[in-house]
C-alpha cells in the first residue's frame, strides 16, 4: 500500500472510531452529563378574591324595523307536453324496429336474440 491511501485509511479509522467513541461515553456518562431542571417561568400573582355580583335585568326589545323591497314576480312553469308510446308487436301504426333481447357466447361464437318492436308516438 502506498502512503496515500494509508493516509486515507488511518484518517477514516479515526473518524469512525471517535463517533464511536462519542456515542459510547454519552451512552456510559449520560446521567452524569444532565444537570437539574432549571425554572419553566415566573408565576403571576395571585386574583383578588370576591364575591359574585348579582344578574342584571334583562333588556327591552327594539322597534320593528321598515319592510324590505317586494321581489319580482315569478314566471309561469311551462308544462311538459304528454307522450305516450304504445310498445307491441301486432297492428303497428307507428314505426317497427328490431331491437337486440338476448346475447349468448357458445364456443367462441356470439349468438344474438332479436324482436321486431314497434314504437308510436
Amino acid at each position: 500500500m502506498g502512503k496515500l491511501p494509508m493516509l486515507l485509511l488511518t484518517a477514516v479509522v479515526a473518524v469512525v472510531f471517535g463517533f464511536l467513541g462519542s456515542f459510547g461515553a454519552v451512552a456510559v456518562y449520560g446521567e452524569n452529563l444532565k444537570g437539574t431542571q432549571g425554572e419553566t417561568g415566573l408565576q403571576g400573582p395571585p386574583g383578588e378574591k370576591g364575591e359574585r355580583g348579582t344578574d342584571g335585568a334583562p333588556g327591552e326589545d327594539g322597534k320593528p324595523g321598515r319592510p324590505g323591497r317586494p321581489g319580482k314576480p315569478g314566471k309561469d312553469a311551462k308544462a311538459p307536453e304528454p307522450r305516450t308510446y304504445d310498445l307491441g308487436t301486432t297492428g303497428c301504426a307507428g314505426r317497427a324496429m328490431e331491437v337486440v333481447t338476448d346475447v349468448t357466447l357458445v364456443r367462441q361464437e356470439v349468438r344474438v336474440s332479436k324482436k321486431t318492436v314497434c314504437v308510436t308516438e
